[in-house]
């Protein structure tokens, strides 16, 4: 009878152990996780970003409860994977949880959130994920020491606990910085680039962030047109070149720039043929190209 019951008591643990994986969580039936996974959400609320603006066409994804929809003002972004994303020509602001500040994002542009955490002392981790598009942050100063606020990109990180900064991702990855005030920590490959009020730098995919230079508003534009001929037909290359910090975009769709601040772009091989270019410098300075193509 001992050995029976014994051998019942391990089939009871064996069964309990199928219950649970390897990260040591019980797995329930999907209804009570989903339950469960409610009330974690419920447990974490006290770290958010909240939609305060929209406009145009801002799109709104939580895990739990929503694929994608509208977002709308009061939406709050507390959960990994929660983001918000907007199109052409629309932009949205969100806010900290705490009051400490704002994230102002333009269009073409998602942000996800990747984590929250507390540190020992209380503060507030914030982690979120770029991976395309541009985000101004203003964010005051953390009342404690453990508090931060960490954008990830595809190129590095940068991190902050109080300042004025713009991060850019480009559409090849690249990550540019602009800090307006305050300091900005960039860290790529094992290394950090400290990016002071003033001052701005670039994190290529795959490399260290580079030195930090002086902001500039420069938005002169070099070019040079190619036309080729050839038994398959003719072919139009434009090549471009600027300041590797600014914003090209040609007839509305924006260029990857190399850390030279090079482009290139096949055109249709029409016979006649002009192109809009718009060149934006960090600080917002604006100049357009009409090119003919002849």
């Amino acid at each position: 009878m001992l050995q029976k019951q014994k051998k019942l008591n391990l089939i009871f643990i064996s069964f309990l152990g199928i219950l649970i994986n390897v990260s040591g969580t019980i797995l329930l039936p999907p209804d009570q996780q989903k339950i469960e996974a409610q009330r974690a959400i419920q447990v974490r609320t006290d770290q958010w970003l909240k939609v305060e603006q929209v406009s145009g066409n801002v799109t709104y994804h939580n895990l739990y409860n929503y694929a994608n929809r509208p977002a709308r003002v009061g939406d709050r972004l507390q959960s990994a994977s929660d983001e918000i994303s907007t199109g052409a020509n629309s932009s949205a602001v969100l806010s900290v949880d705490t009051g400490v500040g704002s994230i102002y994002v333009t269009e073409n542009t998602t942000i996800q959130i990747r984590s929250f955490r507390i540190a020992s002392d209380n503060g507030r981790i914030t982690n979120l994920f770029v991976p395309r598009g541009k985000a101004r942050l203003q964010i005051r100063k953390f009342t404690n020491r453990g508090s931060q606020l960490n954008i990830q990109t595809p190129a590095g990180i940068s991190g902050v606990r109080g300042t004025k900064y713009v991060v850019h991702v480009k559409p090849n990855g690249n990550m540019l910085l602009t800090t307006f005030q305050g300091s900005v920590a960039t860290a790529a490959q094992n290394q950090t680039k400290i990016v002071n009020g003033g001052f701005q730098n670039l994190t290529v995919v795959g490399n260290p962030p580079s030195n930090a230079v002086p902001i500039r508003n420069d938005a002169s534009l070099n070019y040079v047109i190619n036309k080729k001929t050839s038994g398959s037909g003719r072919s139009i290359v434009l090549s471009g070149y600027t300041d590797p910090f600014n914003t090209v975009k040609v007839d509305g769709l924006e260029q990857s720039l190399d850390s030279s601040g090079r482009f290139s772009l096949q055109l249709p091989a029409t016979s006649n043929l002009k192109v809009k270019i718009t060149v934006e410098t960090s600080l917002g300075k604006v100049q357009i190209y009409e090119i003919p193509i002849l």
